[in-house]
């Protein structure tokens, strides 16, 4: 232990003789760990919120759709609700289609990305009712104008929140038509990209009976929808895919001509753990450039070092100093040099994370191992990069470097 604080204090002593070139070697450390680590800190952090967000979703959906190259039936309303009837262990079975329309509010024009869906919708995530309901069964099956609208497209339209009764004209190709709000939702993080992203022209996205899409565009509600979602509960989920093939085949007319096909939400979770495991890995890689950028740096000052010490290790060597101790005092010296910068780095790479997380409104998760990890590497780095200013620090001839100026 004497010889191995002797070497430390020599190192810190020779860091300390050096501060502003000791600093500038650490910078490239700091801002590689620091990169680094705020990258995968966030990666772990969105990875947490997504699977929180599935784990959250008690109502999941199973996916039916029409192989229109094999028949031409589409989806009517009678025959949806045939298929609710005969599974019996779903929320429901409705079609989920889209239209875009503009209305004038109290002060702009407004786009609207209009969501027909059937009542049952209310049971998913996001559709956390503040004011008034959700529509109901009989607002779908008499295609009445009315619409479940966000937060801040209530206070975009009418002025202010609470605006269930309210009533606006939503124009969609050459049809004007009015709709009555009956509920306010709670502003999901879609509604507040989409309200931000356009400036003064934000797009809205109310849900309204997917009767209403058919009728506001002249179109046959019972030979417009060739795809529609079971609503089940996530405890029911297996049971309801396993049946609900052969129960639409069955109520369509379809049997044996495979013209249905089923696809569930299950496994979402997993497949989008693995895409935001690649987007972390890859940037992660893009920002381990800047670790190999001070690791050479280091290297490089290191062997400065070594050059302007040239005389001084020459008469350590006349002393009796032996290769080995030469060696490692150097060897020292970088592995404190990248140490104190990794801890600094991984101080302001949690900082960094911190702050990008809550604005992000993502989980702050901080893995030890990670931490752990990093440490290692930074302390790795100095090791491998100081070990070639160190071998050439210890095989320098003593007289050879008494000689040098």
């Amino acid at each position: 232990m004497g010889k191995a604080g002797e070497y430390l204090k020599s190192a810190i002593a020779s860091i300390r003789n050096n501060k502003g070139r000791s600093l500038l070697t650490m910078l490239g450390i700091i801002i590689g760990i620091a990169s680094v680590l705020t990258i995968l800190v966030i990666g772990d952090g969105l990875k947490a919120t997504a699977n929180g967000q599935f784990e959250d979703m008690d109502v999941l959906t199973i996916d039916v759709s029409i192989d229109e190259s094999k028949t031409d039936k589409c989806f009517t309303p009678e025959n949806m609700a045939a298929v609710e009837r005969s599974m019996g262990n779903i929320y429901g079975f409705g079609p989920s289609v889209n239209m875009f329309g503009t209305s004038d509010g109290k002060k702009d024009s407004y786009s609207l990305y209009f969501t027909g869906v059937s009542d049952v919708k209310r049971f998913t995530t996001g559709n956390k009712i503040v004011h008034g309901r959700y529509f109901t069964r009989d607002d779908v099956d008499e295609c009445n104008y009315v619409c479940v609208i966000s937060q801040g497209a209530a206070v975009a339209l009418f002025g202010y929140e609470e605006a269930v009764g309210e009533t606006f004209e939503a124009t969609v190709g050459e049809k004007t038509k009015e709709f009555t709000v009956v509920g306010i939702r709670e502003d999901t993080s879609m509604d507040k990209a989409y309200a931000g992203q356009y400036g003064n022209d934000p797009i809205f996205m109310p849900d309204i009976p997917y009767t209403v899409v058919p009728d506001m565009c002249d179109k046959d509600v019972n030979n417009m929808f060739t795809s529609a979602s079971a609503y089940v509960h996530k405890d029911n989920k297996d049971e309801a895919q396993a049946k609900i093939k052969s129960v639409v085949e069955n109520v369509m007319g379809l049997r044996g001509e495979s013209a249905i096909k089923v696809k569930s939400t299950e496994g979402m979770d997993t497949v989008s753990e693995t895409i935001l495991d690649v987007i972390t890995s890859v940037v992660s890689l893009i920002a381990s450039i800047s670790l190999l950028v001070g690791g050479i740096g280091v290297m490089n000052i290191m062997t400065v070092s070594v050059t302007e010490r040239t005389r001084e290790i020459g008469i350590r060597k006349s002393l009796g100093a032996r290769t080995s101790s030469i060696l490692t005092q150097f060897l020292a010296e970088a592995s404190i040099l990248t140490s104190i910068g990794g801890i600094i780095g991984i101080i302001l790479g949690l900082l960094f994370a911190k702050l990008a997380c809550m604005v992000a409104g993502f989980g702050f998760v901080v893995n030890p191992f990670l931490i752990a990890g990093v440490v290692a590497i930074s302390t790795g780095i100095g090791l491998f990069f100081g070990i070639y200013p160190a071998r050439r620090a210890a095989k320098l001839n003593p007289i050879d470097a008494l000689r040098s100026e």
